[in-house]
This record gives C-alpha cells, structure tokens and sequence, in this order.
C-alpha cells in the first residue's frame, strides 16, 4: 500500500438547532422464517434479496424476505471463497462485498454473483518491520468500493487514532480524520520468547465512532459532547451542534446487559509471539461455558456511574445520512438519531423492544430480533 498522508480541511461550518421528528416503528413490512444463530454482516442487493453473514452457524445466505427462497454463498473451509466465522459485510460496487473472515483471519471480496474473486490479509506487516504490524477490519466502504478502516494493533496507551481510506485500485491509502480512543485494559502473560497479549476496553468505554456515506463523507460521532461531524472528500469539514442526552445510570440491569452482550459478539483479538513467530486469532463472542451460571458475575468490573450518550453502533443509509444508536435502560426499546449531513438531527427513530438495527438499505432498515431462546430473526421495516 502507498504512503498515508493526511487530507484534513479546516472549514468550519456553524449549525442551527433543529427539533427532531420522533417515529416509532410497531411491525416489520417483511420477516424471514429462517433461524440464525447469529446476525452481524448485512448486504441488501439491488433486486431486494440481503446476504446475510451467521458467524456462528458458519454460513452466508442470499434471502428474498418477499417470498422467503434462500440459497448459500460460498462455503465452510480455508480454501479460495471458503470462510470460518463470516463477519462484517460490507457492499462493493454492482452488487459486489467484502467478507470479514475472522476465521481465517482474512478479507475475501465477492461479486455481484456472489463469486469469489481475491483476498487479503487481516495482518499487514510485521512486528519491527517498516511501519510495524497493523490489523486491518474494514469498517466501511462508499460507492466507488474504497475501504475504510481503523488500524488496531496501534501503539499502547494511544488516545487517539486515524481514520484511513483505502483505495485498492490505485494502490493508495489516505488519513481522512482523526478520533478519540477509550483507555484499554492491557494484560500480558509469558516470558520473553513466550508473550501473550489482550487487550479489551473497560465496560461502557467513552468512545468516537465513524462511518461513511456512499459518497465517499465521513461521519465523526464524538465523545463525550454528542455531536456528528462530516469531513467530505476533499477534506472540508462540517461541525455539527451538540445533541441534548439524557444520562443513563448503570445499575445492575445494564451491567448484565454488557456482559450479555460482549459474550455474544465483543470481538477478542488475542496476539501470540513464540520465539519471534507471530500468531493471531481472531474471534466474535466470550465464548461462555454453557454449564456457567446463567447470571453474569457482576464483580471484578469498575463500573462507571453511567453510560456514555452512545452504544458504539453507528451505519450510514443511501441517502449520505448517519445512523447512531443512543444510549438507553436495560431492557428499554432502541433509539437511533438519524444525522443529515449538516451535522443535525432531524429524526428519530426507536424499534420495537428486543430489535436491533443491523444497516439500512434501498428498501428499508433491516434489524434482528432475538428471541427468548437466543434464536435470531431477520426484519425489514419501512419508514413511510
């Protein structure tokens, strides 16, 4: 990849307030029978059939939720357009995707068709080489399918980090915004020719998140004044006004929920070095034993006193807008500010209890909804 070089603007652009419409959403235009054991990656098509990623059952399905008909994409394995543990998706141009395979620790781009074309490597470089070992889990693309990601593996103790974009067909790579880091917990285990590292953030971390609009803007989400800020292509820069929250304390409720939550998908990322052989695994969950109590041990955490004003889920929809989850009580419906890209929020939308946005599409929001039995289902709402 070439050199990274830094294309900030300085425009600055003050935002009126703007009271936000409130909608809530009851029923769903369109449900798939199908039972998933999980339900991260999401990529709506441009005929309305989704492929959905299930990193537990180890499979990706191409679904019409019209008329219910389902097929499967690519298969279980380590060979070319094989996966383990499927992922983030993420939509390429003409229908095409990029596949997070934690499994096996690659990025696996698909056509339209959904056939295999190429891959890439997670891990990029090498401990004490140029530019040492930086790992790279696209988090978004825009419509010309340049990536953008978040390098991990960063120096320790950083509060701070880049934003990079990812021009794969010219072999380029871009910083295109800067953002804040939570304060991770470190733990190291081993000798010299022996090292284990993790690294986790702490529960309910103050963090900025990001994603980008189809058009190639870059939506800040900053902390912990709640705001949204856009830097276009070119590097201008729009700063959004701060958005009014209502803290949520954490009581016992919303410490169950976290670890409910980190032991079904929190990402581990768990680095070995063995007399300079260096190994990585990667993987979705805690991996909880199923024979554990079903209550969560509350203890050995320092909890703060409450929640920051977002989840850390945030998307983009094909109009340019953003979508950020806020911050709610355990148990309460889910609430997503929907930022336009003068940096305000002119709607606001919540979900039925127990639903979940995955991405928004042509057609309409796609969420999951898990059941009491842990059994996820796959919706689509309209918003008119």
């Amino acid at each position: 990849m070439g050199r990274i070089r830094c294309v900030l603007g300085v425009w600055l652009i003050a935002v009126p307030m703007v009271e936000a419409q409130e909608l809530k959403l009851t029923k769903p235009s369109a449900r798939l029978g199908h039972q998933f054991s999980s339900i991260l990656g999401l990529r709506e098509l441009a005929d309305g059939r989704v492929i959905v990623a299930d990193g537990i059952d180890n499979v990706v399905i191409r679904a019409n939720l019209a008329t219910q008909k389902m097929d499967t994409v690519g298969r279980s394995g380590a060979g070319p357009g094989e996966y383990k543990a499927p992922d983030v998706m993420l939509p390429l141009p003409n229908d095409g995707f990029l596949l997070v395979d934690l499994g096996n620790a690659r990025l696996s781009f698909f056509d339209g068709a959904g056939k295999y074309r190429e891959s890439s490597p997670i891990a990029q470089g090498a401990p004490g080489g140029p530019g040492g070992l930086s790992l790279i889990i696209p988090r978004a693309t825009d419509g010309a399918g340049r990536l953008y990601y978040q390098p991990l593996g960063g120096g320790r103790g950083a509060d701070s980090t880049v934003v990079v974009r990812w021009d794969r067909a010219g072999s380029k790579t871009d910083t295109v915004a800067r953002i804040k880091l939570p304060t991770l917990i470190v733990k190291s285990s081993g000798g010299p020719n022996n090292q284990r590292q993790t690294q986790r953030p702490p529960p309910y971390p103050v963090q900025e998140v990001w994603t980008v609009a189809p058009d190639g803007r870059v939506a800040l989400v900053r902390a912990p004044a709640y705001r949204v800020d856009w830097v276009a292509p070119t590097g201008a820069r729009i700063v959004g006004k701060p958005i009014a929250v209502t803290p949520v304390p954490v009581r016992d409720a919303e410490k169950r929920e976290y670890l409910t939550e980190q032991a079904a998908n929190g990402l581990s990322v768990q680095v070995e070095n063995v007399n300079g052989n260096v190994s990585m695994r990667f993987s979705r969950g805690g991996g909880r034993d199923d024979d554990a109590d079903d209550q969560p041990d509350l203890g050995g955490q320092e909890w703060p006193p409450a929640k920051p004003a977002i989840t850390g889920f945030v998307t983009s929809d094909p109009s340019g807008r953003a979508w950020v989850e806020r911050a709610v009580v355990a148990g309460a419906a889910r609430v997503y500010d929907v930022i336009g890209p003068d940096g305000s929020s002119t709607l606001r939308v919540t979900l039925p209890v127990g639903r979940r946005l995955v991405a928004v599409g042509a057609k309409g929001l796609y969420v999951r909804h898990v059941d009491t039995d842990g059994i996820n289902y796959l919706e689509r709402y309209e918003l008119q």
